[in-house]
C-alpha cells in the first residue's frame, strides 16, 4: 500500500463526506410520482420550494438525457425564483421504460401539459416551459397547442419553424455549438423578426432574445451560471406583469459544483479500493504476449484500417439491432465489429493474452461492479440517472460479453501497463485509437448518411468516459497482471455506459 494511494483515498473521504452534506443542504423538497395519461406514462420529480409558489415551470431534457440533468437548473428555479418545477422523463428516458421516437416524446409532452391544466396543477398564465436540445425543440412546439407564460429554449433542436413563436420566447445558443443547432437558434431569430425586450413586448407576450453565451458548448449551458440568471430575471420579467412579484431569492448559481466534486472523490478513492481489492483476492502475475511496448505505426494503421472496414460493414447492416437501443445498438455494433478485425490483425497475440485466473477476474468483477453501482447511485441522486432499471439490466447483461471483446483487443494492441515516458505514449495511443473511431463514425454520418448525429452530440461525455475508462482499467491490469481481467473491468464500465445512456425504443 503505498502513501499516495492512501492519502489520496482519505482526501477522497473527506471531499465525498463534504459533498454529500452540501447537496442535502441545498436540495428543495422535492418528491417523486408518476403522471399518467391516456397513452403515456411519465416519471416526474416535483420540486417545492418557497410556499405558496409564484408560478411554475416544466422542465424537458435532450435527447439521450434524463430529468436529473435538468435538476440543477430546476433546483436554482425553485430557490431563487419561488417556482414550483416539474422535471420529466421523456419515452425511452431515464426512469420512463416506454419506448422512444422523436412523435411520441412530442406527443408525450403535450398530453402532460395538457393533464397537469385540466387537474389544476398548473396555471397557463404562470407557467413556463424550459427545454434543452430536443426539449427545448419540444418546448417551442407546445405553444402550438398550449399558450403559456414564457418558453426558454437552451441549444434546441432543429425542426419546423412553429406557426405562432411562443410567447415570450428566449433561445440560449452556444458559441461552440454545433453548426446544425446554431443555424436552427438563428432561423427562430429571423422568423421572430429579431430581439423584443421592452416592457409593452411582455405585456403583450411577443418579447424575443436570442442569447449567444461564449465560451459554452451544447452540454455546459445546462450548468452555466449565466444561463441560469438570465433565465431567472426572464421569467421574472414574465411573471411580474402577471401580478406575481418576486419575493426573495437566495444564492444558487454554483449548485453543481457538489455533484462534480463528490464525483472526483469517489476517482480519487479507486487506486487504494484497487489495491485493497488485489491483496484480499490475492494478486497474479500473468505474461503478455509481448514485454515490449506497442509499435505505434502499426496500432494506428490497425486501427485506421479496421475504423474504416467497420463503419462500411455497419453501411450495410447493424447487427446488433435487436437491442433496441437508439444509436446504443450502432455503437455497441461498431465496438463488436471494430474489436474483431483487431483481433484477427492480431490473433497471434491475443492468444497467448488470454488467462482465466479465477482470483483475477474475481477482482475485477469486484471492482468493476463497485464503480458502476458508486458512481451511479451519486450521480442518480441529483446529476444523471444512471442507475439501471430493469430494461436497462437486462441489456447490459446482453452488451458484456460483447464490450469484453472489444475490451480485450484494445488491451491487446495496446500492449503493458509500463511506468514514466512509455505509459504516456502508451495513453497517447489509446486516444489516437478512440479518435479514429469517433471519426470513422464522422466519415459515416457524412458520406454515408448513416443518421448517428447522437454520437456526435455525446463526444465530450464520449471522450471524458474514454479517459477515466483508461485511467481505472490501467490501475485494474497493474494490479492484477492479466489482460483478460482488465478487459473485463474495462467491460463491465462500457456496457454500463451504454445500457445507461442511450434511449430505449
Amino acid at each position: 500500500m503505498t502513501r499516495w494511494e492512501i492519502a489520496l483515498a482519505a482526501v477522497g473521504a473527506i471531499l465525498l463526506a463534504v459533498s454529500a452534506w452540501a447537496m442535502r443542504r441545498m436540495e428543495p423538497p422535492h418528491r417523486d410520482t408518476l403522471i399518467i395519461t391516456d397513452q403515456c406514462r411519465m416519471p416526474v420529480t416535483i420540486l417545492d420550494g418557497r410556499k405558496p409558489a409564484r408560478g411554475e415551470a416544466i422542465l424537458f431534457h435532450g435527447l439521450s438525457a434524463d430529468r436529473r440533468i435538468m435538476q440543477s437548473l430546476g433546483d436554482y428555479l425553485t430557490w431563487e425564483n419561488g417556482l414550483r418545477v416539474y422535471l420529466f422523463d421523456l419515452p425511452g428516458h431515464g426512469d420512463n421504460t416506454d419506448a422512444f421516437s422523436f412523435p411520441r416524446a412530442d406527443d408525450c409532452a403535450r398530453m402532460v401539459i395538457k393533464s397537469l391544466i385540466r387537474l389544476g396543477e398548473i396555471d397557463p398564465q404562470r407557467t413556463v416551459l424550459i427545454g434543452h436540445s430536443m426539449g427545448g425543440a419540444i418546448a417551442i412546439r407546445a405553444a402550438d397547442r398550449e399558450p403559456l407564460a414564457a418558453t426558454v429554449a437552451l441549444s434546441p433542436a432543429p425542426m419546423p419553424l412553429p406557426r405562432r413563436m411562443p410567447a415570450n420566447l428566449l433561445i440560449f445558443s452556444a458559441q461552440y455549438d454545433f453548426p446544425i443547432l446554431r443555424h436552427a437558434a438563428s432561423a427562430l431569430a429571423h422568423a421572430a423578426a429579431g430581439d423584443r425586450t421592452l416592457h409593452d413586448d411582455f405585456l403583450q407576450a411577443r418579447a424575443f432574445h436570442l442569447e449567444v453565451v461564449s465560451r459554452s458548448d451544447h452540454t455546459s449551458l445546462l450548468t452555466d451560471p449565466r444561463v441560469f440568471r438570465q433565465t431567472g430575471d426572464w421569467i421574472d420579467r414574465a411573471l411580474e406583469l402577471a401580478g406575481h412579484p418576486r419575493t426573495g431569492s437566495q444564492a444558487y448559481s454554483y449548485a453543481n459544483i457538489p455533484p462534480l466534486l463528490g464525483l472526483l472523490a469517489i476517482l480519487l478513492m479507486f487506486p487504494f479500493c484497487a489495491r485493497v481489492a488485489a491483496k484480499l483476492v490475492g494478486q497474479l502475475s500473468t505474461e503478455d504476449c509481448s514485454r515490449q511496448h506497442a509499435e505505434v505505426t502499426w496500432v494506428l494503421a490497425q486501427g485506421a484500417i479496421a475504423a474504416l472496414a467497420t463503419v462500411l460493414i455497419l453501411w450495410a447492416c447493424v447487427p446488433l439491432a435487436f437491442l433496441h437501443l437508439y444509436s446504443g445498438d450502432y455503437l455497441a455494433s461498431l465496438l463488436l465489429v471494430f474489436g474483431t478485425l483487431l483481433l484477427a490483425l492480431s490473433w497471434k497475440c491475443a492468444g497467448r493474452s488470454v488467462h482465466w485466473q479465477p482470483r483475477a477476474l474475481l477482482t475485477a468483477v469486484m471492482l468493476g461492479f463497485a464503480v458502476m453501482l458508486g458512481i451511479g447511485a451519486w450521480l442518480n441522486w441529483q446529476t444523471a440517472d444512471l442507475w439501471l432499471n430493469e430494461p436497462r439490466w437486462l441489456r447490459f447483461i446482453a452488451l458484456l460479453p460483447i464490450m469484453w471483446l472489444f475490451c480485450f483487443a484494445e488491451e491487446v494492441i495496446l500492449g503493458p501497463v509500463f511506468q514514466g515516458r512509455l505509459r504516456v505514449l502508451r495513453f497517447f495511443l489509446f486516444l489516437a485509437v478512440r479518435a479514429g473511431l469517433w471519426l470513422a463514425c464522422l466519415f459515416a454520418y457524412y458520406a454515408l448518411t448513416s443518421g448517428q448525429v447522437l454520437l456526435l452530440i455525446l463526444v465530450p461525455s464520449l471522450a471524458m468516459f474514454s479517459i477515466l475508462q483508461r485511467l481505472a482499467t490501467d490501475t485494474v491490469r497493474r494490479h492484477t497482471g492479466s489482460v483478460t481481467a482488465a478487459a473485463l473491468f474495462s467491460a463491465i464500465l462500457a456496457a454500463w455506459f451504454i445500457a445507461a445512456v442511450f434511449p430505449l425504443t
